[in-house]
């Protein structure tokens, strides 16, 4: 008997690592089949620390079994105890060097903020395997995440050209070419379709469903991501899986999480069944959604990593959507996609391949987290000066949006700017951005960089910050509803050639602070000053911004559940009228996505200024 635990990249590497299972203790065997079963906390139990010493004495008789080493490694970076996952990979290399330990090890540098360490470990694993795909992928993200984005894309671009059938590089290049300065709306619907017509060709669909076609019954809902976990996208689907009405819909959530966390044991129990589908093969998910006869199956987040694309390609429900994706997925099988009438507008529906499903009352919903600090003073009042800040992953943060934050602090003097994000806790990216800020005429010391911080800390670091200042091309979404829910306004620059650009608007015009959704970056700078010199204003804004929030439509789950609802009961009336006919229009009730936006003049910095449509 051999156990098998394949690289992430087979196609290319070192030896597979093959162990024999005659000389391996039970625990070992019984931990596997845990973890690929998603039980992770019996494999932690089976994985304790007097069993790993125990198997300590057999590498002392025979110290050259780098492969159990490895599985060891493998297993304590599934179950995420990535400290011990590292020592192990170490003990490897102490005897033998290995392409896929040095990926492994760069992996983990990245996570914990090492990010010289991880390149050093990184430009060892392709040096031994230079055309491995799978390492050329990661030093492409590597690139993109320390500011040089055109390199990253550029690379994926390449490795995709070299490896059409390489899925998983061409989804990563599609949700990458988002970050991009100079988003060109037509080449990233051009570069989708090619996704969908190369990976999911409308010959794999299903198109004979027994789902019974009653317009009017109780609809079974699925619900599919990798990211039922502690994960800022959860945050704004929780609220609903908790406010729909179980009369109307019936909730199945399918997992693909490749590590169950606290957050996912909550959100299981609100479905009204859960399956974890994280070590399903794309046949066997599609298999199992058509079994559970699901009606609407709502696929969450597109082309984002550990998606699940590939068995939706199959087609196992009458009705398929996607909701939260960046952008389009590419694919004939997806019937729609989920958004609002200003993240849309009129001339943007022709990118995408999915028809736009408008919610009335907008595509966000918001529950404000139990453990947000009270609101305290703006920190404006308390520090004499104000302080600019962005929470944005830096992904989101290119050259031209550093330039316009710089502009906006050059053009008030003695102001501060606070970053946050995942590496900021690292001395190579905190040094990139203090020298990219200093070389655009701003002194460093005005710059506060931050880490990776517990929820709590996160929530309360907004307390420091005054005004926040959006990315561009892509907009943040949970950042600007944190920030607004600890009482800091975000300053947003719109754009008109993709949604990721308007989100912002969306999210700002929901509260009534339209105003702040610029429609230039001239206009940027212009609105960030006016409020940093309206200190009163601003404190007026801070002290109404949580009664404002609960008074808007984000805010309000059961508004949220039932306007998916209607969608979903007009998406399955068309369905059952037009199943085995060319399908028509919606309704026009949820397909007209027109954009209307509130004239009203919002009065800020001592003077009536109209909203950010006036300017459209």
């Amino acid at each position: 008997m051999a156990l098998t635990f394949k690289p992430d990249n087979s196609r290319h590497g070192s030896r597979q690592l093959v162990v024999s299972a005659d000389d391996l203790p039970q625990f070992l065997i019984d931990a596997k089949v845990a973890i690929e079963s998603g039980r992770i906390e019996e494999a932690k139990h089976l994985l304790n620390d007097q069993a790993i010493e125990a198997l300590n004495e057999m590498f002392e008789d025979n110290p050259s079994r780098t492969d159990i080493m490895f599985m060891l490694g493998l297993m304590f970076g599934k179950i995420g105890l990535a400290h011990k996952a590292e020592e192990w990979y170490r003990k490897v290399l102490q005897i033998e060097p290995n392409a896929h330990v040095f990926y492994k090890l760069g992996r983990i540098c990245r996570s914990t903020d090492r990010i010289s360490e991880a390149n050093e470990f990184a430009e060892k694993a392709l040096q031994a395997e230079p055309k491995n795909t799978l390492f050329q992928t990661s030093l492409a993200l590597d690139a993109i995440r320390e500011g040089r984005t055109r390199d990253g894309v550029e690379l994926l671009c390449r490795i995709v050209e070299e490896e059409p059938s390489n899925v998983d590089a061409h989804s990563k290049l599609l949700f990458h070419m988002h970050f991009l300065p100079d988003l060109d709306q037509q080449g990233l619907f051009e570069e989708h379709r090619r996704w969908g017509l190369a990976h999911a060709p409308l010959s794999r669909a299903k198109t004979n469903h027994t789902n019974t076609p009653e317009p009017e019954r109780r609809l079974r809902v699925g619900y599919l991501s990798p990211d039922f976990r502690m994960h800022a996208t959860v945050y704004n689907f929780a609220p609903l899986v908790e406010a729909h009405d179980r009369d109307v819909v019936e909730v199945y959530g399918y997992g693909n999480v490749a590590r169950p966390d606290s957050f996912t044991e909550y959100l299981q129990h609100k479905f009204d069944k859960y399956r974890n589908v994280f070590t399903m093969s794309d046949a066997d998910l599609a298999a199992l959604i058509e079994r559970d006869k699901i009606d609407i199956l709502v696929e969450i987040g597109g082309h984002i990593g550990g998606n699940r694309l590939l068995a939706l390609a199959r087609k196992p429900a009458p009705v398929q959507i996607d909701y939260g994706g960046v952008n389009t997925t590419g694919m004939e099988q997806i019937d729609y996609r989920i958004t609002d009438d200003m993240l849309d507008v009129p001339d943007l529906r022709r990118f995408y391949a999915e028809e736009s499903v408008c919610l009335p009352g907008g595509v966000y919903c918001y529950k404000p987290p139990d453990f947000a600090p009270p609101l305290e003073p703006a920190a404006a009042k308390q520090n004499g000066y104000v302080t600019f800040g962005s929470f944005s992953n830096n992904l989101k943060i290119n050259p031209h949006i550093l330039a316009l934050w710089a502009q906006v602090l050059k053009a008030n003097d003695g102001s501060a700017f606070l970053m946050k994000f995942k590496e900021g806790g690292d001395r190579t990216m905190r040094d990139y951005y203090l020298t990219r800020f200093e070389q655009l005429g701003v002194d460093p010391k005005r710059i506060q960089i931050h880490g990776l911080k517990h929820p709590i800390e996160h929530m309360r670091l907004y307390s420091q910050v005054d005004i926040a200042l959006d990315t561009y091309p892509f907009n943040g979404c949970m950042t600007t509803l944190e920030g607004l829910w600890m009482g800091v306004p975000t300053v947003s620059l719109l754009g008109d050639g993709n949604s990721l650009s308007r989100s912002g608007l969306s999210i700002l015009s929901r509260v009534g602070l339209e105003f702040f959704a610029a429609s230039a970056p001239k206009e940027f700078v212009t609105k960030a000053t006016a409020l940093a010199r309206n200190l009163d204003g601003l404190e007026k804004i801070h002290a109404s911004m949580r009664q404002r929030m609960v008074a808007s439509t984000i805010c309000d789950a059961n508004r949220f559940a039932r306007e998916m609802e209607a969608a979903f009961r007009n998406m399955w009336r068309r369905w059952c009228r037009t199943r085995d006919i060319v399908a028509d229009k919606l309704d026009p009730d949820l397909s007209a996505c027109s954009l209307v936006l509130s004239n009203a003049a919002y009065d800020c910095a001592g003077e009536n200024v109209h909203g950010a449509n006036s300017s459209l």
